[in-house]
């Protein structure tokens, strides 16, 4: 298995570990984007804490030095949703959504470009 594969079955597992209690959004900001792009908070918790469809994980450094992971999930051949995620925030167990971007377009193009 390689390094990249580990990586995500890793983030799978820590993902399955938290609950639907542990999400917290950055209203307004995420609320407003999910409205905007047509998606729900039911298709978001779900992929969060079921995460088969995760298939593309990067970190970046976030606005006040928190670790960012923005993970890539399939929803088909064409759509890809992308979730910035901080984990356990100030050193609480919990899910931390910065925003909601669905695109249109191939996940593939995404990991072929990193």
């Amino acid at each position: 298995m390689t390094e990249k594969n580990e990586d995500i079955k890793n983030l799978k597992e820590r993902l399955k570990k938290y609950k639907k209690e542990d999400l917290e959004f950055n209203d307004p900001h995420f609320t407003q984007q999910l409205h905007l792009r047509e998606g729900t908070k039911k298709e978001v918790i779900n992929n969060l804490l079921n995460p088969k469809n995760l298939v593309f994980s990067y970190k970046e450094k976030g606005k006040y030095g928190d670790t960012v992971h923005c993970l890539h999930f399939k929803l088909s051949n064409t759509r890809t949703l992308r979730l910035p995620v901080i984990f356990d925030r100030n050193n609480k167990k919990g899910l931390y959504m910065l925003t909601y971007i669905k695109r249109y377009r191939s996940w593939q193009n995404m990991v072929r470009k990193r």
